[in-house]
């Protein structure tokens, strides 16, 4: 089981690998620019009910609020700029573009997180030195 930290930064490269840079960038403006789940569903496509399941998702793995928030606040900016592995074909297929199989866009991620889980731990280990090595968070991590 993965810490914190890295459970949250695992479920975030997930997302960005998988090309839902949207819910991404929606986990930002909830936490770190307190937008409104209805306001964000709107500026990203998505529904109020999913931006709520992807903020309980980041509670449940950072325990609170304020560790969600700086977690946010200082990840997201590093983890927007990995770039996606899949390419959809239409409205609800994709493919890897790490193996060319052709999937379910619902599962992409478990497929990336089980087949390709050392390209998902490089990221995560990745962002965690970029962390490290700031002066911001010397001290938190």
């Amino acid at each position: 089981m993965r810490s914190g930290l890295a459970s949250v930064l695992e479920y975030l490269v997930l997302k960005m690998l998988a090309g839902k840079e949207e819910v991404v960038k929606a986990l930002y403006d909830y936490f770190v620019e307190e937008g409104s789940p209805s306001t964000i569903a709107t500026k990203y496509g998505l529904s109020k009910h999913q931006i709520r399941g992807y903020v309980q998702r980041i509670m449940e793995k950072t325990g609170s609020g304020i560790k969600a928030r700086v977690l946010m606040k200082y990840t997201i900016p590093i983890i927007i700029k990995i770039k996606p592995v899949t390419k959809k074909v239409n409205g609800s297929v994709a493919i890897c573009g790490l193996c060319n199989e052709e999937l379910p866009i619902q599962i992409i991620e478990d497929h990336i997180k089980k087949k390709h889980t050392d390209i998902v731990n490089e990221y995560v280990n990745s962002v965690i030195e970029v962390l490290r090595r700031s002066t911001t968070l010397k001290g938190v991590l």
